[in-house]
């Protein structure tokens, strides 16, 4: 029976031995069993590899957000310039319209000249009428008279084609006479 005893208790020795070292193999330096420590590298792994899809991803989000600000701020510019180009284009438009009427304007008034603005006669009413109709469009497009006789002449405004001396009293570089009328639309001069 003492070695009956002895062979169970050696085999119970040697299999409680058995569970031992087979526990632990199964566990790592920190003391966790190795199918923990096996799903937490592959887990970890995971970690690492979400977070470098992350990066990856917040970079392009980045690139997009830049290229959407630049393509936004040449937009705006291209249509701050389209506009600006527009209305530059209007105006010159408008002030061609107007230089090619001018000289219908300026034929009206010297037919009407010689008349006087107290005839009777129906025509010459009527040619006054149509005259001033003419002169209101224009001015209505922004387009002004520019002031020439008897003010001091201004390069910018006027055009010279004569040199008079001074009247006694009279300052010199003064506009003594207007041959043909000057007008401005807006700030640009359309005739001197």
């Amino acid at each position: 029976i003492d070695e009956r005893e002895k062979i169970n208790e050696q085999g119970d020795a040697e299999q409680i031995e058995a569970n031992v070292n087979e526990t632990t193999e199964q566990l790592d330096a920190t003391g966790k069993p190795a199918d923990e420590t096996k799903n937490g590298k592959k887990a970890a792994g995971k970690q690492r590899k979400a977070e470098a899809a992350l990066e990856a991803a917040e970079k392009e989000r980045d690139d997009f957000k830049d290229k959407y600000l630049r393509t936004f701020s040449d937009f705006n510019n291209y249509k701050k310039r389209s506009l600006t180009a527009a209305a530059l284009a209007n105006c010159e438009g408008q002030a061609e319209a107007i230089a090619k009427i001018l000289p219908v304007l300026d034929s009206f008034e010297r037919a009407l000249e010689p008349m006087g603005d107290s005839s009777e006669d129906p025509f010459v009413q009527g040619m006054f009428m149509v005259y001033r109709q003419l002169s209101d469009a224009i001015s209505s497009l922004g387009c002004k008279e520019i002031p020439a006789h008897g003010e001091a002449f201004d390069p910018n405004l006027h055009q010279a084609i004569s040199l008079e001396e001074a009247a006694e009293g009279q300052p010199s570089g003064m506009v003594t006479g207007v041959m043909q009328k000057g007008y401005t639309l807006g700030d640009k001069v359309i005739r001197h």
